[in-house]
């Protein structure tokens, strides 16, 4: 009788966790968004200029050392090989009017994440304004786990943003 009864509490513990944790992911989103700025000691223009240049990209964004990346065939965004032999591509898209760059990132053709950088004026500097949005899989293991991942997000946000400031502020 107590084999039985135990089994009966395991099996229900296991549908009670599926449950709950169905209802926790139709609470939590599909995206994870994250922004971040900073102040720059340079002209809008010379910063906007950097940002939207594909072949600079690669030299302020975290994690990219030693990757070889090549400009995509439409010169507008630059794509690598991963060492999972997937296809990388970043795809840049820009505004002139608003000073901003949105830049596509996919895998694969899948889309993974966008980032937005925009550069305003602020006196003798300017403000850069950076976004980035990642797209979390509908599983909702997955989501459960993604709601601690914006902080770490936005300490690579913090990371990128003070080298992008170094490289801007040095020349």
């Amino acid at each position: 009788m107590e084999i039985k009864q135990h089994i009966k509490g395991v099996l229900l513990a296991i549908v009670s966790a599926t449950v709950l944790l169905f209802v926790i992911s139709f609470f939590v989103g599909s995206q994870i968004l994250v922004n971040h700025d900073i102040i720059i000691n340079s002209d809008k223009e010379k910063v906007f200029n950097y940002v939207k240049q594909p072949q600079n990209f690669l030299n302020w964004i975290e994690g990219s050392e030693g990757i070889n990346a090549k400009p995509t065939s439409n010169g507008k965004g630059i794509q690598y090989i991963g060492f999972n032999d997937k296809l990388h591509t970043f795809n840049f898209f820009v505004s002139e009017n608003a000073s901003g760059v949105e830049i596509n990132y996919t895998k694969e053709g899948d889309l993974v994440a966008v980032f937005k950088v925009q550069v305003k004026q602020k006196s003798d500097g300017c403000i850069v304004i950076y976004e980035k949005i990642w797209n979390v899989s509908d599983n909702p293991l997955t989501k459960l786990f993604s709601l601690s991942m914006d902080e770490d997000i936005r300490v690579g946000m913090k990371k990128e943003l003070m080298t992008l400031k170094k490289l801007i502020e040095k020349e």
